[in-house]
């Protein structure tokens, strides 16, 4: 299941991890990273499995399916892959709403400090003033 993300003001691996997933880098593919998130703590598989396809301005394109199983063949890829179906959907839905908690949390607006300027010349004025004998 492929879907995008809205550009969010953090890095996709943060948003990676925040999700629960973890990197992974491929020797047999010139070290491809993905990510993976287990479905059980205590065992690698079945895990969600995330390629990032594009990273374009205004966001990025999510590749994500359930590997069921490890490759069953030394040099394949075949691992009972499920790339849609109840599961893989609300996974994406997850993922979806915590990016959505990224970009409502950290699109803060300009907010001054709460100092005011005061007429009458300010600090230096002041100062001045009790120097002066």
């Amino acid at each position: 299941m492929n879907f995008p993300i809205k550009k969010i003001n953090t890095s996709y691996k943060n948003l990676m991890r925040v999700c629960g997933y973890k990197e992974i880098y491929n020797p047999h593919k010139q070290n491809e990273i993905s990510y993976a998130r287990s479905l059980e703590a205590s065992r690698f598989y079945p895990r969600f499995h995330i390629y990032i396809e594009k990273i374009v301005n205004d966001g990025i394109e999510i590749s994500l399916h359930l590997d069921m199983k490890k490759p069953s063949y030394a040099g394949t890829s075949a691992h009972s892959g499920e790339y849609d179906g109840d599961l893989v959907d609300r996974e994406a839905q997850r993922i979806k709403n915590i990016s959505d908690k990224f970009i409502s949390e950290n699109t803060l607006q300009y907010q001054p400090l709460g100092f005011k300027k005061e007429a009458g010349g300010g600090l230096w004025k002041k100062i001045l003033k009790f120097l002066q004998p």
